[in-house]
């Protein structure tokens, strides 16, 4: 049986296959030069697209050329925005299923099967619109979504082996566009989310940092008092590339060379930054990472010190100084601090396993409403199995208001969600509540009064815990 795994990235999208035999269980990586996709797309009015990484390495050419080069379009996904391309505009989704059907042509060409279905790994706080869109752009590309798994467990599944014997894990999960942490407990073959906290802080954000402050250097040498925003946007886009590799040279090395080809009006410009430099630059961008880790476990009511074990995944994870951050922390609480191998392949290989196990969903916490005597009245209880629709619940008004405020939170009184619901004003006036979990594990509610039922409400709420059996 084959199964795959997609972690669809701001900045990289990593595939991976599982093959599961009598004998066991094997992998394999799919991208392009032994790297995940690089999620960028090429669109020309009179052209066909291009796609990865020869998106990357031809960019300022192709830019030349009249391509519209449109990246981290993750991010806009299931938004309103337009890219025009000459005559044509694209919205975010359409340029998402183009980019998908790209990945599963060139995956089915490499591994001779068929990518029809695969779980995707997302962010922790992946919004309603973004899911659906996603779900929607994978359908136009041929790819059945057959769940959502949030990115950091996905990344636990993966490295289930290596950290054999840990009961509590915080994994902290940092990629090109989202830090994600999650606190996880195992046991019994069953995968506990305790608590998720996330932050829009990634690699890309690093990057123009440091583009920004090359820039500056630049322009202080030359005496050309030119801002970052006034370059074109192939000297922008070459700095930032540039900026993206010496990033990456600075997770292994004490220094990088930096070299721009007809930047500022010079026809080479040759630089370098050191690594006491780089982390100095990054140590607010750094701390402030550092920072969710202790949300999460507060949110999980727990201590770093009741943790086993401390995992890294996500490609921002191999600088230098959030390792030595987090190994210090480690060692302050008496955790080991693990890093995979395949630090940016975990993700896809958690979606893959958990593809290939059918697991069983179920809700990790109670999600109910905050009553007025501050009790939690249950909608669903811990345990419930996802997908699942709740009977009808009926509420009274306590007061004559023509609001009626109804505060959703998870059994530790967390508050998810605030629904306002207009009413008529009566205080024997009821009120009925229908909520539903479904597949994209999201949480839809829908509220109106007895009396004024077109002025009813409806929200949703993404930010559930689950539980996963994959046994």
């Amino acid at each position: 049986m084959v199964s795959y795994g997609i972690d669809f990235g701001t900045t990289n999208t990593a595939v991976i296959e599982c093959l599961f035999t009598e004998h066991g269980m094997s992998t394999t990586k799919y991208g392009e030069s032994d790297q995940p996709f690089p999620s960028l797309v090429a669109l020309h009015a009179e052209k066909p697209p291009i796609f990865g990484m020869e998106v990357k390495k031809r960019r300022g050419q192709l830019k030349t050329d009249g391509y519209t080069i449109i990246s981290s379009f993750k991010t806009i996904l299931g938004g309103n925005e337009l890219i025009p391309v000459g005559d044509k505009e694209y919205s975010p989704l359409e340029i998402t299923a183009m980019f998908l059907k790209y990945i599963k042509s060139s995956v089915e060409l490499k591994s001779g099967s068929r990518l029809e279905d695969a779980v995707i790994a997302i962010p922790v706080d992946y919004k309603p619109q973004q899911r659906n869109a996603l779900r929607e752009a994978a359908r136009l590309a041929g790819i059945t979504v057959r769940s959502f798994v949030s990115e950091p467990s996905a990344a636990y599944i993966y490295c289930q082996k290596q950290i054999a014997g840990t009961s509590n894990a915080a994994v902290f999960d940092w990629g090109g566009g989202t830090l994600d942490v999650s606190i996880i407990s195992s046991e019994h073959g069953v995968i506990h989310e305790l608590a998720v906290a996330g932050k829009r802080l990634g690699g890309n954000d690093i990057d123009k940092m440091l583009a920004r402050h090359l820039h500056a250097r630049v322009m202080q040498e030359s005496g050309v008092p030119k801002s970052f925003e006034d370059m074109s946007d192939s000297e922008r886009d070459q700095i930032m590339d540039r900026s993206e590799d010496a990033k990456k040279r600075l997770s292994l090395e004490d220094f990088a060379p930096v070299r721009l080809m007809r930047y500022g009006g010079k026809a080479m410009i040759r630089h370098s930054i050191s690594l006491d430099e780089f982390q100095k630059l990054t140590s607010e961008r750094i701390e402030d990472a550092v920072k969710v880790l202790y949300q999460a476990a507060q949110k999980a009511n727990i201590s770093l010190g009741q943790l086993d074990i401390i995992l890294m995944v996500g490609g921002s994870c191999e600088m230098q100084l959030i390792v030595k951050r987090l190994e210090e922390i480690g060692e302050k609480y008496h955790v080991p601090v693990s890093r995979p191998e395949n630090i940016q392949w975990a993700v896809a290989g958690g979606a893959a396993i958990l593809s290939g196990k059918n697991p069983s969903y179920k809700l990790q916490d109670d999600f109910g409403v905050l009553l007025s005597d501050n009790s939690v009245y249950p909608i669903f209880e811990a345990g419930q199995s996802v997908p699942c629709t709740s009977p009808e619940l009926s509420f009274g008004v306590v007061e004559d208001t023509t609001n009626a405020v109804f505060i959703l939170v998870d059994g530790k009184k967390n508050e998810l969600e605030r629904m306002v619901v207009p009413i008529k004003g009566f205080t024997a006036e009821g009120l009925r509540l229908n909520a539903s979990i479904g597949a994209d594990l999201i949480a839809h509610v829908n509220i109106r009064s007895n009396y004024a039922e077109r002025m009813g409400i409806e929200t949703s709420v993404n930010q559930l815990n689950f539980s996963y059996c994959v046994e």
